[in-house]
């Protein structure tokens, strides 16, 4: 007798990739830098610099392609190309191109704030970060859902898998709330 699953896990990456932490005094940005390419249209995947208002290249062509921030204040989302690629990871950079984190995908493109706050990965663990590219809440977590009435479910035991209709699931028996400040939420 022969079991067929339905469905298969997904092995998440565990790297060892350096960040960049944003002090305090860093959150009122700078002037802002502008979203600009040598292709035909600014969309996903072209690729794209960041230059001032002045026409100053700050961010040189080449190194990112676009990922949905035109106008770069405190950091912006792209996609990182690797010399023998032309795609690669979706980080977060600043204007000094420091990775800030990686990006967690929702629908097209990167997840959208919710509640102030959005997640993101550093070296294969989730946590949160504010508009100013700070990671509010640390990359701590095997998995975390978004913020719902200032709360999340958080776990360090997940697993992840697609199912036979094509959907990403995440299951685990040990979901926990925590606020907003990364407090867990005693029942």
């Amino acid at each position: 007798m022969a079991l067929a699953s339905c469905r298969t896990e997904i092995e998440r990456e565990i790297t060892d990739y350096k960040y960049f932490d944003v002090p305090t005094s860093d959150t009122a940005g700078g002037p802002v830098l502008y979203a600009v390419t040598d292709e035909e249209h600014l969309q996903y995947g072209a690729r794209v610099a960041y230059v001032s208002s002045t026409g100053d290249t700050v961010i040189p062509l080449g190194k990112y392609a676009y990922y949905g921030t035109d106008t770069l204040i405190h950091y912006a989302n792209v996609i990182e190309l690797p010399n023998d690629s032309t795609y690669g990871r979706q980080i977060a950079i600043d204007r000094n191109q420091r990775v800030l984190f990686d990006l967690v995908m929702f629908d097209n493109g990167s997840e959208p704030f919710i509640e102030g706050l959005t997640r993101v990965y550093r070296n294969g663990k989730m946590g949160y970060a504010n508009k100013y590219g700070q990671v509010a809440i640390p990359c701590i977590y095997e998995y975390a859902k978004q913020f719902e009435n200032s709360k999340a479910q958080v776990t360090f035991d997940a697993v992840e898998y697609i199912d036979m209709d094509e959907h990403t699931r995440v299951e685990s028996d040990d979901w926990f709330e925590i606020d907003k400040t990364g407090k867990r939420i005693k029942k």
